[in-house]
C-alpha cells in the first residue's frame, strides 16, 4: 500500500518511518534515522533495584529455611549468636530490601526531575509507538505525515511535517485527546 504526499502529490516516494528504518536498499542518512528512530519504553524499575529485591528474596527464603531446620545453634550459650543465627537472615534481608526501596525510589524521582521528558508512563509510551508505526515519510519531501484513517477510521489525514520537527510532532499528536481529524464532541 502506497499513500500519497500531501506536499509533493505523488506515492513513489513514501514509505512508513517504520519501512523506511529497516529499508537496507536506500537506507536513510545518519541524523534523519536518529530522528525517525521511535524512542525506547520508560522502565519502571532500575535493574540494581530488581536485583537488590531478589537478593533480599532470597536471604527471606533463607531465613526460613533456618528456623525451619531445627536448633543446630543449641549447644553454644552465646545470645547474640542465637539470635544472629535464626534471625540475621531476616536482618540482613530487611537491609537489602531497605537498599533496594532508597534506589527504586531515587531512580523514580530522576525520572520525574526531568519532568519534560514524555513518554513517562508504558501508557503514555503505547500512545507514541501508535502515532511512530502509523507515521509516513516522504523521501523526495523529507517530511512525515499521517494518512486519513491511520490511527483511527474516522480520523483525516495531517498536514506535513518536516522530518527534522519529527519528534515534537509525533509527541504533540500522541499527547492530544482528539487526534487529528477526530470528532469533536461540541455541540
Amino acid at each position: 500500500m502506497s499513500t500519497t504526499c500531501p506536499t509533493c502529490a505523488t506515492a513513489d516516494e513514501t514509505v512508513t518511518v517504520r519501512l523506511a528504518l529497516l529499508d537496507s536498499d536506500r537506507p536513510l542518512d545518519p541524523p534523519t534515522r536518529e530522528l525517525l528512530t521511535m524512542p525506547s519504553e520508560p522502565r519502571g524499575t532500575s535493574g540494581a533495584a530488581i536485583a537488590l529485591f531478589v537478593l533480599a528474596g532470597l536471604m527471606g527464603l533463607l531465613g526460613l529455611t533456618t528456623l525451619g531446620s531445627g536448633d543446630k545453634a543449641a549447644d553454644v550459650d552465646d545470645a547474640a549468636y542465637q539470635f544472629g543465627y535464626h534471625y540475621g537472615a531476616f536482618l540482613f534481608a530487611a537491609v537489602l530490601l531497605g537498599i533496594g526501596l532508597a534506589v527504586h525510589f531515587a531512580h523514580r524521582s530522576r525520572r520525574s526531575d526531568a519532568a519534560d521528558q514524555w513518554p513517562r508512563t508504558y501508557e503514555q509510551w503505547q500512545q507514541l509507538h501508535q502515532v511512530w508505526r502509523a507515521t509516513w515519510l516522504c523521501r523526495r519531501c523529507r517530511v512525515v505525515f499521517l494518512p486519513a484513517a491511520s490511527l483511527r477510521p474516522d480520523s483525516a489525514a495531517s498536514s506535513a511535517t518536516p522530518a527534522e520537527q519529527f519528534p515534537q510532532w509525533s509527541v504533540a499528536v500522541a499527547r492530544q485527546d482528539d487526534r487529528p481529524g477526530a470528532p469533536t464532541t461540541a455541540a
